[in-house]
């Protein structure tokens, strides 16, 4: 699966049926040659364009699936939320 792939599939929390966003970025481990982390940002608050910007960092092995459309995954929102 090619990164632009994966861009374009929406990330859902399992624990509460949110819509995350998509993925935007990957942490790879180099030595390993294996993806560590999914960084999905999330939008300002107004509109995307007001307000700080943060991410979630979700670890690989936290997804549950990754299907045609979406990517599942089970995570604590506050725990992952990076600023």
């Amino acid at each position: 699966m090619r990164f632009w792939e994966l861009s374009n599939k929406d990330v859902i929390n399992c624990k509460n049926g949110h819509r995350l966003g998509c993925v935007g970025d990957l942490e790879i481990d180099v030595c390993k040659l294996c993806i560590t982390d999914f960084y999905v940002p999330t939008g300002g608050k107004y509109c995307g364009c007001f307000g700080k910007k943060s991410e979630y960092k979700i670890p690989v092995g936290a997804v549950i699936r990754i299907g045609v459309d979406s990517i599942l995954v089970d995570i604590d929102e506050k725990k992952c939320l990076v600023k």
